[in-house]
């Protein structure tokens, strides 16, 4: 299964780790009825195509757009502009919002995995001041912020980055739930299709960057 159209242009090779993890992290969300209850307590179980187009662009529109791309985009600017410390306070507004839910643990498993590969650039300041806060207990490193500080730090193009963390977390939790409930292909990639169509209208404001840069 292929991701969603609108937001299958190629992303740097640097980038394939991160999105690598964001799919595996979206495929174990789908893989258990209290992971699917954390992203949508109010609907029903994912059991057929309906019900799956209800919790895809439930979590499409109100967990990524609305929720995991502004903070992936807050992220980015921190460690664009060096700004270690609102990071890690970002970090910290994040874990108070969100430690409670089930799928809490994984995700900073996910992120403090890929932050931990980029150890070896210690000439990024603020990787390093991020890494020593999750050291000391004052970060968790969840996955969403330390996706844009990827995007940041291998300097990605902002919107296709944005586009391939939804792209990539759509096809895994929408091929966990073709799996699991013996789902029809073609009509689940017709909805990955719907919302790859539907999902760039809802980016958050670009910052506009210098001619030249992504």
């Amino acid at each position: 299964m292929r991701p969603p159209t609108a937001a299958t242009a190629e992303i740097a090779p640097e980038a394939e780790p991160m999105l690598g993890e964001v799919r595996a992290l979206a495929e174990q969300a789908g893989t258990t009825s209290a992971a699917l209850g954390w992203v949508t307590p109010t609907l029903p179980s994912v059991a057929d195509v309906p019900s799956l187009r209800i919790f895809a662009e439930h979590y499409a529109f109100e967990t990524v757009a609305r929720r995991e791309w502004p903070a992936v985009l807050a992220a980015w600017q921190f460690a664009r502009a060096g700004h270690a410390r609102e990071l890690i306070a970002l970090d910290r507004a994040w874990t108070a919002a969100h430690s409670r839910a089930e799928f809490a643990e994984p995700s900073f498993r996910v992120g403090r995995r890929q932050l931990n590969q980029l150890r070896p650039l210690r000439h990024e300041r603020v990787v390093q001041r991020y890494l020593a806060a999750i050291e000391a207990g004052e970060a968790r490193g969840w996955h969403p912020l330390v996706y844009g500080v990827t995007l940041a730090v291998f300097n990605l193009p902002l919107r296709q980055g944005l586009l391939n963390y939804a792209a990539q977390t759509l096809a895994g939790l929408v091929s966990a739930a073709e799996a699991r409930h013996a789902l029809p292909a073609a009509e689940c990639q017709a909805l990955l299709d719907s919302l790859g169509t539907a999902l760039p209208e809802r980016l958050p404001p670009l910052p506009r960057l210098p001619f030249g840069q992504p």
